[in-house]
């Protein structure tokens, strides 16, 4: 069927017709998250576009299906600024560009794993508790986890059951990490002063390709 140009522009029109976009609390750090009101019954989905608050051209960003009301931009640079922009499309074409929405991201990247410590210096007499962190959500797909303590050139993988193995063994393998704060106790009678550093990492499956940045926890043991 063939349709008029008349009936062309009514239907992307009516598209058009009552949309806002505004920026939205990002649900995390270094995330901006863009909600809007969809008014329309007949869009077969959003396009959403972004640029540099600071100017330059739109760029496409996201192609969303009919009825979303809602998007969050994980690609943001931490502390960066940008500014949103969506339309609606159907088979009639194009409808015309909501408002301009502009939003920063936070300058703390989130992390999907981390270990954090009860204090960054201990005595031998001392016992360190290392909480490893995960936080579900930022990497949707499965990974293997490492939790690892660096001492010297040596390196000790955390276990699941609390043990230090030589070398680098992930603490999970092929998981979608989940949320949850684990604390593991470690006495440290019998450790040699010196400088330590705790690292957390998730990687492709199999592999040692990282998926997001090593996190890095540095402690010391004192005479």
């Amino acid at each position: 069927m063939r349709i008029s140009p008349w009936r062309r522009f009514a239907a992307v029109l009516g598209l058009a017709l009552g949309i806002t976009l505004t920026v939205a609390a990002p649900a995390r750090a270094a995330q901006i998250g863009l909600a809007w009101t969809d008014n329309a019954a007949d869009e077969d989905g959003f396009l959403v576009e972004r640029r540099l608050s600071s100017g330059g051209a739109f760029q496409p960003l996201a192609t969303l299906g009919p009825n979303v009301v809602g998007y969050l931009d994980a690609s943001a640079a931490p502390g960066a600024s940008y500014c949103y922009r969506i339309r609606a499309f159907n088979v009639a074409g194009l409808s015309v560009y909501t408002n301009e929405a502009c939003g920063t991201a936070s300058g703390v990247a989130p992390v999907p794993l981390a270990v954090t410590l009860n204090a960054a210096s201990f005595r031998p007499s001392d016992t360190m508790v290392a909480t490893v962190q995960a936080t579900g959500g930022l990497v949707p797909t499965a990974v293997d986890a490492y939790v690892v303590v660096q001492a010297g050139g040596a390196l000790l993988s955390l276990q699941l059951d609390g043990r230090l193995v030589a070398g680098l063994v992930p603490i999970a393998r092929g998981v979608v990490l989940p949320t949850i704060a684990a604390p593991f106790v470690f006495p440290l009678a019998g450790a040699p002063p010196g400088a330590y550093t705790w690292l957390a990492g998730v990687t492709a499956p199999g592999t040692l390709t990282l998926v997001s940045p090593i996190v890095s926890t540095p402690f010391t043991i004192t005479p």
